[in-house]
């Protein structure tokens, strides 16, 4: 009964900030928001929302909107792009920590399958791993939660996942930045 009052409340929430942030857009456009808060504050809010928005949710969905609004308003696609992916970074590392420490409550069987994980991913070059991680973070739009524990959990250091998760949040991060931006010059 908890797990299913856990995920009405999730739905909530996230449905509540869905409509609190349509209504908020319907009554003030991006350019207006960015003037209200200023550059500098939609630097950091950008921050912000790459830091919590990838570690309060197993999606992005919060986090994109506020890329696209703070890229329409006229900040700089780039600098957006660096800030916000670096902020998804500390974000994502959030999970690999929670990976990290989950090794020890695992059950058997699934400590088991991590350690297979582990073994198959040390077979495969070094540099094809960090390539990989890279596309995935950079080229979809799945969660990168799920490969941070995953990396975690099955103890794939740190070090080797850090640079292609902070490349890939940065180039994935500048390019909703700039299309957006290319997308209102279009229009």
């Amino acid at each position: 009964m908890k797990k299913r009052t856990r995920n009405y409340a999730l739905f909530f929430i996230l449905l509540i900030f869905i409509v609190f942030w349509s209504a908020l857009l319907y009554f003030i456009t991006p350019q207006e928001l960015v003037e209200i808060i200023g550059v500098k504050n939609g630097y950091i809010l950008s921050f912000l929302f790459g830091v919590f928005g990838e570690a309060a949710t197993l999606t992005a969905i919060s986090y994109y909107p506020a890329i696209i609004t703070l890229a329409a308003g006229g900040l700089n696609p780039f600098l957006l792009g660096v800030i916000a992916g670096t902020g998804m970074t500390i974000g994502n590392s959030l999970y690999f920590y929670f990976g990290v420490q989950g090794r020890g409550i695992m059950p058997e069987r699934l400590e088991k399958r991590a350690e297979r994980l582990l073994e198959w991913i040390n077979k495969r070059p070094r540099w094809l791993v960090q390539i990989l991680i890279f596309l995935y973070v950079g080229f979809t739009p799945f969660p990168n939660n799920l490969l941070t524990v995953s990396g975690g959990v099955a103890g794939y250091p740190f070090k080797r996942i850090i640079v292609p998760l902070l490349l890939g949040n940065i180039v994935l991060t500048s390019s909703l930045a700039y299309l957006t931006a290319l997308g209102l010059r279009v229009i």
